[in-house]
């Protein structure tokens, strides 16, 4: 039975707030929450103090962002780099990697960077990048009461695993010129997690066959290649910069991973290409003529070309599929007979979106189709692990509980007070009532890219729900919420964990609030128009534009996105692509024209040229959100 209490550990607690580097804010909490609410009322605020500043109110916004993650140290510190579930690669294998196939990976000292991974700001000595979590295979330790007692029990001698965590898509970056600011909760722009998966395919094709993997008894070339990369290492090498490893437990740590990998390595590489193998089939499905991106060049590119992107709903229906046909030794059939009901027939790859501020978001996803918020995380988890059975519950409500109240990231450069509190009325006027805070309504009348919304037919949805099912693995898992509410998911019905939008009444997107919006670039679901100011005159929207860049626009509000400037930026940035508009399910249409909604006209077309100013003011003003 796993059970844990928002109260935790508070030894635990203390020990992960300073690893992390997290220090107890020195202002006020209190106050300086209060002066960051001020953005909320922009109009009053500067009437009541005519020399308020943006920088006065960054500084107390960035302030509340330091105290929330203070006051849950354990919550922050899981969202950002506990791995999602007990199945991934083995720890020694994945640092190893790089040594192993640069052409792949990268080398050593790139840390994974050219997948648009970056060292973790908190934990300088951290042994992988933030995103890259690391578990035991015998789960997480726990106390007496279930309480997490750690990410990791170093006193049993165990493999341990490396798969994603929530950090490696939700924790963003901005190039301010002289430094990279690291921003939580918002999405990972750079991050190609396509071509993550991607690698292991291809280091299956490169140094996985079964004369390069070989038996016990005649070590294959890779094989042998990896045992003297291991035994080359320093000591240390495979523990040293663990999760709240003490400095007294490193030896034996590393020598146990050193010595799990040596006797086991040929059944570990076979099993990483079985495993992989199966990944593989699920992307030769999707890739299939007529299924989700088998449509040659109209379909957006499956890895190496969508940075800050993913398709977790299209991607996880494939892996579904593609496991269970592998279980019961049919991946032929899979990959040569008629086409799944369950998969779409056309390409539903969405943005990552910010996570920040869950409390003001009743639904997740882009459709609102995941209800509670312990479940929208076994959402993101499946996609990961791909086998139910080996998802992290204890995760998931841990990173749903802290991201509730996490604050978003205040705008990075000046901001005109004055003009953005005139852009105040215009928002409330035209925008407010859409993008206000709990809003369970889906707008199909926007007119953007359907592909998404629809990506769920009714065998697509019984598959969802039954693997949402299969992954609360634990009936009596159960925890206490912020609220003091006990919640125990597994024992929820249907109705609260999957909305039905295999009707067409039932589809359209969300329009979530505008927290962060300055740094959720590029615009829509799918991450089709790459600035504030294109996405208010749809006649400016560019056909084609870079993803992947962290240099930002201030006046147009987004990612500086000029395809000329593309060999210039792929020194900096090596998730750099080119994203084309007229491919399948990446449509620049929507939000762009004005719209009769609850009984009043709202205006989202601010091309008119009379309207210049009034545009360029409520543009000053999203930037305050």
């Amino acid at each position: 039975m796993e059970t844990f209490s928002r109260s935790f550990f508070s030894g635990f607690a203390i020990s992960l707030a300073l690893s992390a580097g997290i220090c107890p804010a020195q202002a006020d909490p209190q106050s300086e929450a209060a002066t960051c609410a001020r953005r909320d009322a922009l109009q009053p605020a500067l009437a009541k103090q005519p020399d308020l500043t943006w920088d006065a109110l960054r500084t107390a916004c960035e302030a509340t962002i330091v105290a929330a993650k203070a006051s849950d140290p354990i919550g922050h510190g899981w969202f950002v780099n506990a791995g999602n579930g007990f199945l991934g690669v083995p720890l020694v294998v994945q640092k190893i990697l790089p040594d192993l196939a640069p052409e792949i990976w990268g080398t050593p000292e790139d840390f994974f960077g050219s997948f648009g991974l970056f060292p973790d700001p908190d934990i300088t000595d951290r042994i992988l990048p933030r995103g890259l979590g690391i578990t035991g295979a015998n789960g997480r330790p726990v106390a007496a009461d279930g309480s997490p007692s750690g990410e990791v029990d170093y006193s049993q001698p165990q493999p341990l695993f490396v798969t994603l965590a929530c950090g490696a898509c939700h924790t963003g970056q901005i190039d301010l010129g002289d430094r990279y600011q690291v921003l939580d909760g918002a999405p990972n722009t750079q991050f190609d997690v396509r071509k993550w998966r991607g690698a292991f395919s291809a280091l299956r094709e490169g140094y996985l066959s079964d004369a390069q993997i070989g038996t016990a008894e005649a070590p294959g070339e890779t094989t042998k290649q990896l045992l003297d990369i291991v035994a080359a290492k320093p000591a240390g090498y495979f523990a040293r910069g663990l999760p709240q490893i003490r400095a007294d437990q490193i030896a034996a740590v590393d020598q146990t991973q050193r010595a799990i990998f040596a006797q086991n390595a040929v059944p570990i590489l076979s099993g990483l290409a079985q495993s992989t193998g199966v990944r593989a089939a699920s992307v030769a499905l999707q890739t299939r003529p007529g299924s989700s991106y088998g449509h040659g060049d109209r379909s957006p590119g499956l890895g190496g070309h969508s940075a800050g992107q993913s398709d977790g709903s299209g991607d996880l229906l494939s892996d579904l599929l593609a496991g269970q046909a592998a279980e019961a030794g049919k991946l032929t059939e899979l990959l040569s007979g008629p086409l799944p009901e369950a998969l779409p027939r056309f390409a539903t790859v969405t943005d990552i979106p910010a996570v920040w501020n869950q409390g003001d978001r009743s639904v997740g996803q882009w459709d609102g189709s995941v209800l509670e918020r312990f479940w929208r995380n076994i959402a993101a988890e499946l996609p990961i692990i791909g086998v139910p059975a080996k998802v992290d519950l204890m995760n998931a409500g841990i990173s749903a509980e802290f991201l509730l109240r996490l604050p978003p990231a205040p705008y990075p450069f000046e901001v005109d007070l004055a003009k953005a509190a005139a852009g105040e009325a215009l928002f409330a006027e035209n925008c407010g009532t859409c993008h206000r805070p709990r809003n369970e309504a889906r707008y199909p009348v926007i007119g953007t890219d359907m592909n998404r919304a629809q990506v769920l037919n009714p065998a697509g949805s019984a598959m969802f729900l039954a693997a949402f099912q299969a992954a609360c693995h634990d009936p009596d898992f159960g925890y206490t919420d912020t609220y003091g509410r006990r919640i125990e998911p597994c024992t929820m019905p249907a109705y609260r964990i999957l909305r039905d939008t295999t009707e067409a009444a039932n589809q359209g997107y969300l329009a979530p609030p505008l927290d962060g919006i300055w740094a959720r670039a590029p615009y829509l679901h799918n991450g089709s128009v790459p600035t504030l100011a294109q996405l208010l005159k749809p006649a400016s929207r560019a056909p084609v534009f870079l993803r992947g860049v962290i240099d930002y626009d201030p006046a147009e509000v987004g990612w500086r996105w000029q395809p000329g400037d593309l060999d210039r930026y792929k020194a900096r940035y090596p998730t750099v692509s080119l994203h084309d508009t007229a491919r399948d399910g990446w449509s620049n249409r929507g939000h762009d024209r004005d719209l009769m909604i609850e009984g009043r006209m709202h205006r989202l077309d601010w091309s008119d040229p009379a309207l210049s100013d009034q545009a360029e003011a409520l543009i000053e003003y999203l930037k305050t959100r």
